[in-house]
């Protein structure tokens, strides 16, 4: 059994789930052996990752975390990404896959240009979890469960210079953790995703802005109950500084998206305005029966309908990475195995 090394950047419920995920396949009879080393600048979520067997190590200087590890999973906050990069680039060994869990990728590939060289690859991963969870907001690591990933999807965008072995060891990573591996452009990614977490993300902060704002607050707030809750959720699960940047290094696109949203709503408000009655059910129906169907094919969760290139080989998950001795230790000529 190959022993690899992994080191998870920033803990929450969906990278201690990998941890999980991870341990689980090798319980399992997997092939290959992963040690997992946390970082967090956060000592409660080092401390409950650890608890629930998501880490074998701890480590409080994302310096460290980095030293001589096989894969890194880059799940820093946000505001902290490029920092983490500058931070680490002197301590990653050439052969290393940096897999970026950063909401928006073109920028992680900017900062890999700037930051590694070119024996270090990152390709950008997006999981889309377990319909299991599809109501369960909470990203706090308790939440962590080695199943989130299962009768799912895990989006991966490379850039056009990333070289195979990185890509194929992606690819085998995400099936490994339960899901179906997909690629996207990195364009085509942070397009599309803004829209189904970054737009809602928006939404809600401008919604809880915009009533902490007005005059009857103090009671306002008093009459708030869970749906109120998780559309504002983000808010609790992410720092300001890390939703500030994702807004603004997205602008083009979030603006796009606003206008469009802004017109629906007009046209809702005009509506209700008008005591058209009509309108007002067809937009409820409609979005309720669409609502239904989106519901059960998630559900369903029939990504072979979509799916794209061959089936992973998880048991070869690394064969073929550069790095001499990643591929010693994968084929049997490793001296310290």
């Amino acid at each position: 059994m190959a022993e690899l090394s992994v080191a998870i950047l920033g803990l929450n419920r969906t990278s201690a789930s990998m941890g999980l995920a991870l341990k689980r396949y090798s319980k399992k009879g997997g092939k290959h052996n992963f040690n997992i080393t946390g970082y967090d600048s956060n000592a409660e979520s080092l401390k409950q990752a650890k608890k629930l067997g998501a880490i074998d190590n701890t480590e409080n200087r994302i310096t460290n975390a980095v030293k001589d590890v096989d894969i890194i999973v880059m799940n820093v906050s946000y505001e902290e990404t490029e920092r983490a990069y500058k931070d680490i680039r002197h301590n990653l060994r050439d052969g290393v896959v940096i897999l970026d869990m950063s909401p928006l990728k073109q920028p992680s590939l900017s900062w890999s240009d700037t930051y590694l060289s070119s024996e270090q690859h990152l390709i950008g991963i997006t999981p889309i979890l377990n319909p299991r969870y599809l109501f369960d907001s909470k990203e706090v690591v308790e939440q962590a469960e080695e199943d989130l990933f299962d009768n799912s999807a895990i989006l991966l965008t490379p850039s056009a210079s990333s070289v195979k072995e990185a890509v194929d060891l992606a690819f085998n990573f995400a099936a490994i953790l339960g899901s179906k591996p997909r690629f996207l452009d990195p364009v085509e990614h942070d397009t599309l995703l803004s829209q189904t977490i970054q737009l809602p993300r928006l939404l809600g902060t401008i919604l809880f802005y915009n009533l902490a704002n007005q005059a009857n607050w103090d009671d306002l707030k008093w009459f708030t109950n869970p749906a109120f809750g998780a559309l504002t959720r983000p808010l609790f699960d992410y720092h300001p500084d890390a939703l500030r940047d994702e807004f603004y290094s997205n602008r083009d696109v979030l603006a796009r998206m606003v206008d469009e949203y802004i017109d629906t709503l007009s046209q809702f408000r005009d509506a209700l305005r008008e005591d058209d009655s009509h309108t007002v059910e067809a937009v409820t129906v409609s979005a309720a029966e669409t609502y239904e169907q989106w519901v059960n094919s998630r559900y369903k969760a029939d990504w072979d309908t979509v799916a794209n290139g061959p089936e992973p080989k998880v048991d070869n998950m690394l064969q073929g990475l550069i790095g001499g001795k990643l591929a010693d230790k994968l084929f049997g000529n490793d001296d310290d195995k």
